[in-house]
């Protein structure tokens, strides 16, 4: 049985299991090991494979069986397994990933992440393409620290890299088949063999589907919303085109047209407010005893039964009129061609094309039964890259890799707002709904396109300078260029009593001139005349790590490492009168000080692993707020000065007799900014000085455990239970009260009846047994505060067969 240490961070007792009889105790990550020892593990974190434990970096590495096992899909569901990382709804379909603190919770389409994520190597350089389904993997592992080095920009996070079943020599097969609650079925399988002498291939699907909405309206108990509608497939071909050259294809894809999750609201602040001070603000209300600020709120909208108090993950609301569905699909191809020069030297190529697209993603916003601040994306990004790296050796002391990488991308980005029911309608002519007719606008848009170069040279390697001292060294040197064009108006196709007043009155009144139509862009420039943003942002940076480690035994490893790792900077898709708040953020820049040991003890039955970080954080990059003359509050991008994150992780892995598997996992971290004046989610001044972080709680751990023993000559039981808790955080930079997200426990479990020959087995699940409610994000947009919840209890069954 396969077992992955899982890097920690506070003390804690957890634990993790694979059911025997699963393909995965094939999977070639690991050696195997006596009953009662851990397996030695094997993973690629430095582009060539190593024991795990004697790497001098904090991993967490996970078989594709454990990732099925504890019911991990897609990426978002790493956070039950790996403390310090955490996934969130953004609201407008992108995920946003945080890593020991690090992250951006940027919204758009075609924004970079501080994490970056990995498919056999090539970037899926957007977050947005990584929300495909897991499928026929055979590990993935998650690097934490910067990772620019040899995984280039956007890692300062740290990397996930998916590494996927490879074609096989003989012909196998298998496949599996789960049905869960609200008619949830899940289907995959895989077939892979030699298809000529010098050809071997790998084929593999998987479907999910749903036939129940896991949401209810809370205005409306008979309508349903969150059906699941996901497809994807792999295909790899591996040729063998000499004793020395090695070539692999790999096609693969995905699509998704399930229902968009539902937010619920559970505030009301009305978008457009009156521009006057605070001061004149209070004395009108006095004065009229109406609270100026909600004066201009719909009826519906100010009559809204909101929820502040839910504690049911399946309460939310959306739109009564709306037909929300996800219309995202993904799909790429990459060559891997390998030629073995010598003994001591090889080539590696690494080439791929990617394409994503969103054709009229309705997304639900705002957590009102009304059209309030609903979202139509039209988006596409094209990825072109390319690498080459020159392995080799010198002799038994030194390993040294030398690299180029090149990447251009293409992203058109429009966002559709429909606010029929806004309170920016109702400004001085009052509620327009018996007209049928919104009084300025049913839709406005922001549009964005770029295009983004970026070339690079990096190096890397190590030298042993003692029998039981090595020293590693690696550098990278990247030079990326941004275009951009964007600007905010009025849809073509909008229909309102007055069509295009907005834009035209805003130049006007600011002393400019522009009349502007519908269709046009209406962001205004310097001279406050309307038009198209245009700008450039061109940068360059060197990261670079440094890593001394030491084993004194072969069972110990202790290391020290310095790193530093740069994030892209970048332009907003925003909706914005002003072209100076579609200004970019510029590069993010994070040093990283790590000490961390790897011990195996009691005849590797014990493994621990522990690791403390210091991090000094400059121009962080950060989504706020500003006040904009007519939208009110929007959110645009900032760089945060100066800031720092200090934490600590701890890692156990323990097989205290045959069969039982014990694992604990934890981080705890403290963030803090140290230097930013900037805008709370009013589009108010605020010293954010002292702050911690958004989106990243202090105490993360994770208790996984299973316990496999025979019942008959033929048959296995094994029992497992997953533990995990996430401390408390919240969505804000300036940790408002109503955007908290409070800590929660999630307990798993699951049983498994295999056969001994490991040709099937049936498990038996439940997630989130105690129907834990929770939150895992606050957003302020339109005229309420809205939350998305985690999801609720579920089970179902699953069963696997495999044909070796």
């Amino acid at each position: 049985m396969k077992r992955h240490i899982l890097p920690l961070g506070v003390l804690a007792l957890s634990s993790a299991w694979s059911p025997v009889g699963v393909a995965a105790d094939a999977a070639p990550s690991a050696v195997e090991a006596e009953a009662t020892q851990l397996p030695e593990v094997v993973v690629t974190a430095q582009r060539r494979g190593e024991a795990i434990n004697s790497v001098p970096m904090s991993i967490s590495s996970f078989n594709g069986q454990e990732l099925q096992t504890y019911g991990i899909t897609d990426t978002r569901d790493l956070a039950k397994l790996v403390p310090g990382f955490t996934a969130a709804d953004s609201g407008f379909d992108t995920p946003i990933y945080t890593l020991r603190g690090v992250g951006f919770a940027d919204s758009s389409f075609a924004t970079t992440s501080t994490v970056g994520v990995y498919a056999d190597e090539v970037s899926l350089a957007y977050p947005i393409m990584s929300k495909g389904p897991n499928f026929d993997i055979q590990r993935v592992e998650v690097l934490k620290g910067p990772q620019g080095t040899l995984y280039g920009r956007n890692s300062t996070g740290g990397t996930i890299n998916y590494i996927a079943n490879k074609p096989s020599s003989a012909l196998v097969g298998g496949g599996d088949v789960s049905y869960g609650s609200f008619g949830r079925v899940d289907t995959q399988g895989y077939i892979s063999g030699p298809i000529g002498d010098s050809l071997r291939a790998r084929l593999s699907a998987i479907s999910i589907n749903s036939t129940i909405g896991w949401q209810t309206s809370a205005t409306r108990p008979n309508d349903h919303l969150g059906t699941i509608e996901k497809q994807a497939a792999r295909g790899i071909v591996d040729w063998q085109a000499s004793d020395d050259v090695q070539v692999r294809l790999t096609l693969s894809g995905w699509q998704d047209r399930s229902e968009p999750q539902a937010p619920y609201a559970i505030a009301r602040q009305a978008q457009f407010k009156l521009p006057l001070p605070g001061e004149f603000t209070n004395i009108l209300q006095t004065l009229t005893g109406i609270n100026i600020n909600s004066a201009f709120l719909a009826p519906s909208v100010s009559s809204y039964p909101l929820i502040p108090d839910n504690q049911n993950a399946r309460i939310a609301d959306w739109n009564k009129n709306g037909d929300f569905g996800l219309r995202d699909r993904f799909w790429m191809a990459s060559l891997r061609p390998y030629w073995y020069i010598s003994d001591s030297l090889s080539l590696t190529g690494l080439f791929s094309i990617q394409q994503m697209r969103a054709d009229g993603s309705s997304l639900p916003q705002g957590g009102l039964d009304v059209e309030d601040i609903d979202q139509v994306l039209y988006a596409s990004i094209r990825s072109v890259s390319g690498e080459l790296r020159l392995e080799g050796t010198a002799g038994d002391k030194v390993n040294w890799l030398l690299g180029v990488n090149s990447n251009r991308d293409k992203h058109h980005e429009v966002i559709e707002g429909h606010g029929s029911e806004n309170s920016l309608n109702v400004f001085i002519f009052g509620d327009t709904a018996p007209l049928n007719k919104p009084l300025f606008f049913e839709k406005g848009a922001a549009k964005s396109d770029a295009n983004v170069h970026s070339d690079s040279v990096f190096a890397d390697g190590n030298v042993e300078l003692l029998d039981t001292l090595k020293l590693t060294l690696g550098a990278r040197y990247t030079r990326e260029r941004q275009e951009y064009a964007g600007c905010t108006y009025v849809a073509a196709d909008n229909d309102s009593i007055i069509p295009f007043p907005f834009f035209t009155a805003a130049s006007f009144l600011k002393g400019g001139n522009s009349v502007v139509a519908q269709g046009e862009c209406g962001s205004l420039d310097a001279s406050n005349n309307a038009g198209l943003y245009t700008d450039t942002l061109s940068e360059r940076n060197v990261s670079y790590r440094s890593v001394l480690s030491w084993t004194p035994t072969n069972d110990t490893l202790f290391y020290g490492s310095y790193s530093r790792g740069y994030k892209s900077g970048g332009f907003p898709t925003i909706f914005s009168v002003d072209q100076a708040s579609l200004k970019p953020v510029v590069q993010e820049k994070l040093n990283a000080y790590e000490i961390g040991a790897k011990i195996s003890a009691l005849d590797r039955a014990l493994q621990i692993n522990a690791a403390a970080f210091y991090y000094d954080y400059t121009n962080k990059q950060l989504l706020t707020y500003f006040k904009d003359e007519i939208f009110g509050a929007l959110q645009y991008l900032q760089n945060v000065p100066k800031s720092r994150n200090v934490g600590a992780e701890l890692a156990i892995a323990y097989v205290p007799f045959e069969r039982l598997h014990l694992n604990a996992s934890g981080s705890y971290i403290r963030t803090k900014v140290i230097r930013y004046e900037g805008k709370n989610t009013q589009g108010d001044d605020f010293d954010f000085a002292g702050q911690e972080f958004n989106y990243t709680p202090r105490l993360q751990a994770s208790l996984l455990a299973n316990y496999t023993f025979p019942i008959s000559r033929d048959l296995n039981l094994t029992p497992g239970l997953g533990y995990t808790y996430t401390g408390s955080t919240n969505s804000t930079l300036e940790h408002d009260p109503l955007f908290a997200l409070e800590a929660h426990r999630v307990l798993d479990a699951q049983i498994t009846l295999s056969s001994q020959d490991k040709i099937w087995s049936l498990t038996a699940f439940g997630r989130n047994l105690t129907d834990e409610f929770y939150k895992n994000s606050v957003i302020k947009l339109g005229d309420t505060v809205f939350a998305y919840s985690g999801q609720p209890r579920v089970y179902g069954l699953t069963l696997t067969v495999d044909l070796q």
